[in-house]
């Protein structure tokens, strides 16, 4: 077979991936979206009583909300940047969740906040919220780099190459 009519071939698509790319597409934005975005804004909205230091905080929580939901929309594109770039934005907002999440429970532990109902301190809590957005962002990755190694997108890395080293037709 040429690679003329290797071209129109259907792009046979894995029924697993698609359901794999909508869970992790649910989760990325109630997790990895809602729950950083909204502590930020929390932060960001009392920074009155919390501090500066707190604010700058819920700045970061927001940008890795958007790093960690950017990465989620870039890996639904089956092509080589997009995946990379998915996966270098989820890795990178999930890291840089988990150190403002750190720093923000223990200024919380410094600080003695608790809930008023149970007296649990408010660090749990933030951590229950916070700590389920590694599930959708590590999907995320994964999904990517099994994108990038497939053997359909191998196959189209190769055709390029073949195409741009194939010799011109004569002029005549």
């Amino acid at each position: 077979m040429n690679t003329k009519n290797m071209k129109k071939l259907p792009r046979k698509r894995s029924p697993l991936l698609t359901a794999a790319k909508a869970v992790m597409l649910v989760l990325s934005l109630w997790f990895s979206c809602a729950m950083p975005a909204l502590t930020g804004a929390g932060l960001i909205s009392n920074r009155a009583s919390y501090g500066e230091e707190m604010e700058k905080t819920g700045i970061f929580f927001i940008a890795a909300a958007a790093l960690m939901t950017a990465g989620a929309f870039l890996c639904l594109i089956r092509r080589d940047l997009p995946d990379i770039l998915a996966i270098a934005f989820s890795l990178s907002g999930l890291a840089l969740c988990m150190v403002m999440l750190k720093k923000l429970a223990d200024h919380a532990d410094r600080s003695g906040w608790t809930d008023k109902y149970t007296l649990l301190p408010i660090s749990e809590m933030y951590t229950s919220r916070i700590m389920p957005c590694i599930i959708p962002a590590l999907l995320c990755a994964v999904l990517a780099a099994v994108q990038l190694c497939s053997y359909g997108q191998r196959e189209q890395r190769r055709r390029k190459k073949a195409e741009k080293d194939a010799p011109a037709p004569p002029i005549i």
